[in-house]
């Protein structure tokens, strides 16, 4: 399954228990041997669990939310313009975001299991533990005691998954002290296509991933 440039297709974040965490909206940059970029400009819509008053669930453990009756509600990416790299194969995807003035702010490095590829997109399951790079070459790791949490959770990770997850996020935080890439100027001067406005979430987001039912111009709205 390869993209297109300048495709929409959303970027699903998958719950262990298979609902649908969040939602991303965004077009392809280009889907080669680097791995699949896609652009999200500041505004696009997306969708995030909120709780019965509407309330977002972010801020609250995942174990605690999982418990929860919680529902999508519709809300937009704010306030960076963010680029995503997914290498092929790879435990992590790079973020590049830059500030709606254009100053570049950071790399974020959401550690994740390997993307599932779809007809509309791709699928993820995050593993929570995330690494927070700056231009000066300061850095921090995020969210660490919810990956301690989790760790041990039959829904979530053993002790041996999150050793592998640590490292390969230590491995990426050399690369960054070191500013090889993909933490070099590979990405840096990117410029999206002037036509790409604020992505609204296409009508094919909620499909099951395996659908056949549909052909290919059915997600090229």
């Amino acid at each position: 399954m390869i993209f297109e440039r300048g495709q929409t297709i959303v970027r699903r974040h998958r719950y262990p228990d298979g609902r649908f965490g969040s939602v991303l909206c965004g077009r392809v940059v280009s889907d080669d041997e680097r791995g699949l970029a896609l652009w999200i400009e500041a505004g696009s819509q997306t969708l995030r669990r909120v709780d019965l008053a509407g309330r977002p669930t972010r801020e609250l453990s995942l174990l605690t939310s999982l418990r929860m009756t919680t529902l999508l509600g519709l809300s937009s990416w704010q306030p960076f313009r963010t680029l995503m790299v997914m290498p092929p194969g790879a435990a992590h995807s790079i973020w590049w975001s830059w500030l709606p003035g254009g100053e570049f702010n950071a790399w974020y490095v959401n550690l994740e299991r390997p993307i599932t590829r779809w007809a509309g997109g791709v699928d993820v399951c995050d593993q929570e533990l995330d690494l927070l790079v700056h231009p000066d070459g300061s850095w921090s790791w995020k969210d660490e005691d919810a990956f301690a949490e989790y760790t041990g959770e039959p829904a979530f990770w053993d002790e041996a998954e999150a050793a592998q997850v640590r490292a390969e996020g230590e491995r990426l935080l050399d690369l960054a002290r070191g500013g090889a890439a993909p933490f070099g100027a590979e990405w840096m001067a990117f410029e999206p296509d002037p036509s790409w406005q604020p992505t609204p979430m296409p009508h094919w987001w909620e499909l099951p991933a395996d659908t056949t039912c549909w052909g290919p111009e059915y997600f090229h709205p």
